[in-house]
């Protein structure tokens, strides 16, 4: 559910910001620069490393982007745009001056515009917006709006599992995971835990690696004195203030206690040296919950009344100072109640009406997990029409038979609560509140 690029925070700026690999340029809206802004995509993409399908889409992404931009702005207007290289994968930037905007091609919903008589302007956008890997749509500090595009490195080498069962260990060392490491550990972890109860990137053994080698992915391997990994952690930043743990894993499952327990020590004094306020964590029915952590809540695979398929836990490392979230009236018994139960200080700050200005169309955004028939909506933007997409984008699902709907929504975000009277009406409900994991809480809601 949680994830970094898609929770709007850069997790490695400032402190944590280990490979600086932004390059940007800077241009007028006119389509003379076209040819220049689809140029510097696939430049790009091929200066750090990436393939023939990978360059094709940056360079669409940025005709048809800069393109619809040169429309939508006129020619007097500047637009930035910035390449960044994960490794794993690039991120597009464009940066530009708010304008109105009508960005309802985003939804994964939108039909494309092939009748006749219809504008076929946005057709482009249309079809680059499901070629790339994701779309992010954000307002800047200095007042700009960022229309993001990322393409993801293409791996087709999957982890293969080690046979052989190791044996139970007395004595090991912990060490930081690299990029040999995690590979190996990776096959340890399929070889002895299901689908479901690791994540997803550890069966791209090169994926896996390259998140580590990027910095957004941290770990540490116990190993014994034969020099075999028999356990693991692994952690990231989902937040400026919160971290995610995954794990730990041993290598079997039943290898003493205190491996496990070392392993999460080793990350709770990595995170102790940091400025993160928590640690978020999440487990599979049947798994205990982490000592140490308290129950935030839990969704499950059916109707919500069912027991939690998936629990969420949250550990506070230093005190919560307390800080003001946004609020619709519809939510703020739910949330008073939750803030209660957890101790965590917080204002509410109630917003019944969004006022004037709001853009034409609800855009949202939807992560999938087939494997758990799962997937994830976020707000874009919010218009009038929010319950109608909500209805159409659950017709989809139906249809795709993933029964597991969740929307998060960010308190940290004021407009975003104009969302709620829209959730409730087509039958979300909340189920938990994730702390500090946005730009503020986040809630998560389940569709009945």
């Amino acid at each position: 559910m949680i994830s970094n690029f898609m929770n709007g925070v850069d997790c490695r700026t400032g402190p944590f910001n280990e490979h600086p690999a932004d390059i940007s340029l800077r241009v007028f809206s006119e389509a003379s620069f076209l040819p220049l802004a689809a140029s510097f995509a696939k430049c790009a993409g091929a200066a750090y490393g990436f393939g023939g399908q990978e360059l094709s889409s940056l360079e669409l992404s940025a005709e048809e982007v800069f393109a619809w931009l040169c429309r939508l702005l006129g020619p007097a207007e500047q637009v930035e745009i910035c390449a960044r290289n994960d490794i794993y994968r690039l991120t597009l930037r464009f940066l530009f001056q708010p304008s109105s905007l009508n960005l309802h091609v985003l939804n994964i919903t939108a039909k494309a515009p092939f009748e006749p008589g219809e504008d076929l302007e946005d057709l482009g956008l249309f079809v680059i917006v499901r070629l790339v890997d994701a779309v992010k749509l954000t307002s800047e500090k200095d007042g700009r709006t960022c229309l993001a595009m990322v393409v993801e490195r293409r791996y087709t080498e999957k982890t293969v599992a080690i046979s052989g069962q190791p044996m139970p260990v007395k004595t090991w060392h912990i060490q930081p995971a690299d990029r040999e490491s995690i590979q190996f550990f990776a096959a340890r972890v399929k070889a002895h835990y299901p689908a479901g109860e690791y994540p997803g990137f550890l069966d791209f053994p090169g994926r896996a690696a390259d998140m580590i080698a990027a910095g957004d992915l941290k770990g540490a391997m116990a190993v014994a004195e034969s020099g075999a990994v028999c356990g693991g952690i692994l952690w990231r930043w989902v937040s400026h203030k919160m971290i995610e743990t995954l794990g730990p894993f041993s290598f079997p499952p039943t290898q003493p206690p205190a491996l496990p327990e070392a392993l999460m020590e080793h990350m709770l004094e990595w995170a102790a040296k940091t400025p993160a306020t928590g640690i978020l964590c999440r487990r599979r029915a049947g798994q205990p919950m982490l000592r140490g952590f308290d129950l935030l809540g839990g969704v499950c695979g059916g109707p919500t009344g069912q027991p939690a398929d998936e629990s969420y836990g949250f550990r506070q490392l230093r005190e919560d100072e307390g800080s003001a979230v946004c609020c619709h009236p519809l939510l703020e018994s739910f949330l008073r109640g939750e803030y209660d139960r957890l101790a965590l200080p917080r204002e509410l700050r109630v917003i019944p009406f969004q006022g004037t200005g709001q853009p034409e169309s609800t855009v949202l955004t939807a992560e999938t997990d087939r494997g758990r028939r799962e997937v994830l909506l976020k707000g874009l933007c919010f218009g009038p029409d929010a319950a109608e997409q909500l209805r159409e984008h659950l017709g989809l699902f139906a249809k795709q038979d993933l029964s597991t709907i969740l929307f998060e929504l960010d308190l940290g975000v004021s407009w975003q609560s104009a969302f709620v009277p829209a959730l409730l009406e087509t039958g979300f409900v909340p189920r938990m509140i994730l702390p500090g994991s946005g730009q503020g809480d986040t809630v998560v809601f389940q569709k009945a």
